[in-house]
């Protein structure tokens, strides 16, 4: 079967003023992103769309649903590592806006045991859907953290926060009737180029 993480399209910033987890929705560019992901993705074939919880992945996915006549179903297991936090700051305004602080943020997050902390969740998740649908094709609208988390484990790499995925980036794996789990492409954007969607 194969199975496509896609990352949501662009978010706001946003900050909690109770304390609540930041929630936040798509912008125009990403409403512009998520409409060209889904025009691409209605040639796939996709058998079942799964979204994170959050906001940004299901207006994302809703965008995919639409074109498709698909519903999406919500997995709570591929929320984002930061999913609890107050405040959502895309790493992509940090790069564009402070450099130092951008390449310091990218160092403490590969350090902190964010990512292992969500890995069991994320691969049980993974593994329980790519076993229920043997043979078919599966989108999964979800986060950078969890597409680092599972692509790390196919790979077999220690470092799970080697990838930065884009906005509305799909990212393909194989895996077996046997369980053997291999990395077909990562990071496609080619269906934003035309509409000069890619992050900056």
């Amino acid at each position: 079967m194969e199975l496509l993480l896609i990352r949501h399209a662009e978010p706001v910033e946003e900050h909690t003023s109770d304390g609540s987890p930041a929630d936040p929705a798509l912008t125009e560019r990403g409403r512009a992103q998520s409409e060209a992901l889904a025009r691409w993705l209605a040639r796939e074939g996709l058998d079942v769309l799964v979204s994170s919880p959050a906001r940004r992945a299901q207006e994302t996915a809703a965008a995919v649903a639409l074109l498709l006549g698909k519903d999406v179903e919500i997995e709570s297991r591929v929320r984002d590592a930061n999913a609890d936090a107050d405040s959502y700051v895309p790493l992509e305004a940090d790069r564009k806006g402070d450099r130092a602080g951008y390449h310091a943020r990218l160092a403490s997050y590969r350090e902190s045991p964010r990512l292992t902390s969500i890995a069991e969740r994320v691969n049980e998740a993974l593994d329980d859907w790519t076993t229920r649908l043997r043979g078919g094709r599966l989108a999964v609208f979800c986060h950078g953290s969890v597409i680092n988390v599972f692509a790390a484990r196919v790979l077999g790499l220690g470092n799970a926060a080697f990838l930065e995925a884009d906005y509305a980036s799909a990212h393909r794996f194989l895996v077996s009737r046997k369980g053997i789990r291999s990395v077909k492409s990562l990071n496609e954007t080619a269906y934003l180029l035309s509409d000069k969607l890619l992050s900056d």
